[in-house]
């Protein structure tokens, strides 16, 4: 297990919707081109390292989020911010909710429950054409494996190697919510899930993170609502 240092500024009088995420990412990447933890472009290519800051919808309020080398980058250019524009709308910058804290990263001792705040993209081309083909069972078992599959790929992020995959444990609730991506419909998920590993609050998982899709939250509780229909 490591330990991750982690701010969050959240502008509390400004209202968006999930879909504006990329235009409030556009909006910084765009102003501080020559900042590459904000957009992860390199002259030479993309940069293909875990992003440093992220951009969220947290009930409706943008919240920019950094992580270890990412929190300076927070404190020396978005303080000083008094508006932001999202796609031609100027919002004026009054409140500002700062946190920072240290969570922990990887295996843990016992099983942690997390929910989804926002959809998770976890099936690609190859492996859709794989789960419409499965029992209901079998999906539950396929979806389980890909969230633990995620947790490697977040992982490598951090250069942190987690000594035995297998003694992951993972067990989720899913819901299908089919969500327009791009002008087309994508079959995502829903829900709850608990596992030995620890995650801090508002990480994504899956694709599209960097979107916003994946989101998750700890929680106290073993489950929760959802009133996604089944697809």
């Amino acid at each position: 297990m490591i330990k991750v240092d982690i701010m969050s500024v959240r502008y509390t009088d400004i209202n968006i919707s999930g879909r504006d995420i990329p235009k409030l990412r556009g909006y910084f990447a765009n102003k501080y081109k020559e900042n590459t933890l904000f957009h992860n472009h390199l002259g030479t290519g993309f940069n293909y390292t875990f992003p440093k800051i992220h951009f969220r919808a947290i009930d409706n309020n943008p919240v920019l989020i950094g992580i270890n080398e990412g929190i300076e980058v927070l404190k020396e250019i978005v303080f000083n911010e008094d508006e932001i524009n999202i796609d031609g709308k100027i919002y004026q910058i009054n409140e500002k909710n700062i946190t920072q804290k240290t969570y922990p990263f990887g295996e843990a001792a016992s099983m942690i429950h997390y929910k989804f705040i926002s959809p998770w993209m976890a099936l690609n081309e190859e492996n859709y054409k794989i789960f419409v083909t499965l029992s209901d069972l079998d999906k539950w078992f396929f979806l389980n494996r890909l969230l633990r599959e995620n947790f490697k790929t977040l992982a490598k992020g951090f250069n942190y190697f987690i000594p035995d995959i297998e003694s992951v444990q993972v067990e989720g609730k899913y819901y299908n919510k089919l969500v327009n991506f791009k002008n087309q419909k994508m079959l995502c998920f829903t829900g709850w899930f608990k596992t030995n590993f620890h995650i801090p609050d508002y990480f994504g998982l899956g694709k599209q993170s960097a979107r916003g899709f994946g989101s998750i939250v700890k929680q106290e509780k073993k489950g929760v609502k959802d009133d996604s229909k089944t697809v």
